[in-house]
């Protein structure tokens, strides 16, 4: 435990020292782009990445060093190389892959590479996080922060230590308060309640059975009516009869799941 908690410590203190904006002496500055060690990260950022996208995880083990550690703002700690893979193997087993295939794509330019003396290099990058849809569409779902420390292993690049971070939910497009407020409400359905209500940039629907919510997610927005959960091809469609929404329509797959009308 201790030496977990040193590791956070170590890595979090690395993350406040890139964010700094004050000047500092001595000052510290990422390498330039056109460098030998950017390119190289930068090569090895997208082969990792790669590798994660297509779950090879033969090929994902071997970017790992042998005491890897991963820090996570939302699934937490993983203390090991052995660990990773077997969280990777559930992220990438059929059922978690048929309800949520994703892909994680590199922010352009978010890219910064420092130099470790006698050790490797420290990568700072934002990323995002896409949903796959099975007609060779993508939605894209959250952004997030990584900082990753490599480290030159027998004439290899390795990764030491992961930390993600800052992750947070992004939609296709965003609505206004107010297009949002016209869809707040309940919906009958035929063996629940449908109940709308804005949550941010977001709206939240809960499922109410019995008077008790059993379900409840978060809708992103795709277009003015329409939103679709952060997993599988589910899209909510609203419906209205000329300024008064009237419907909501649940699709799965392109095709009408269910039918609710406005309370």
């Amino acid at each position: 435990m201790k030496k977990q908690i040193c590791t956070f410590i170590f890595l979090m203190t690395l993350i406040s020292w890139s964010q700094k904006k004050e000047n500092t002496i001595p000052k510290y500055k990422a390498v330039e782009r056109t460098s030998n060690l950017y390119k190289t990260i930068a090569k090895m950022d997208s082969l990792y990445f790669a590798a994660q996208n297509l779950c090879d995880l033969e090929t994902y083990a071997s970017f790992l060093s042998e005491d890897f550690e991963f820090f996570h703002d939302v699934a937490g700690y993983t203390a090991s190389k052995d660990d990773e893979i077997k969280d990777m193997t559930v992220f990438c087993g059929e059922e978690q892959r048929s309800r949520q295939p994703l892909r994680r794509e590199l922010i352009k330019g978010s890219l910064k590479v420092y130099p470790m003396q006698n050790f490797g290099a420290l990568e700072f990058c934002d990323h995002k996080f896409y949903l796959q849809i099975p007609d060779g569409t993508e939605k894209v779902i959250g952004s997030g922060k990584l900082t990753a420390v490599w480290k030159m292993i027998n004439k290899k690049w390795k990764l030491t230590r992961v930390i993600s971070y800052d992750h947070q939910p992004l939609a296709e497009t965003e609505l206004s308060e107010d297009i949002l407020d016209r869809y707040v409400g309940d919906y009958i359905f035929s063996d629940r309640i449908v109940n709308i209500k804005i949550e941010g940039k977001f709206l939240r629907v809960t499922d109410i059975k019995n008077g008790k919510s059993i379900w409840s997610k978060k809708l992103f927005p795709e277009t003015e009516n329409t939103f679709y959960l952060n997993y599988e091809n589910v899209v909510y469609e609203f419906q209205k009869n000329e300024s008064t929404i009237i419907d909501m329509n649940i699709y799965e797959g392109g095709k009408l799941l269910e039918k609710g009308k406005r309370k």
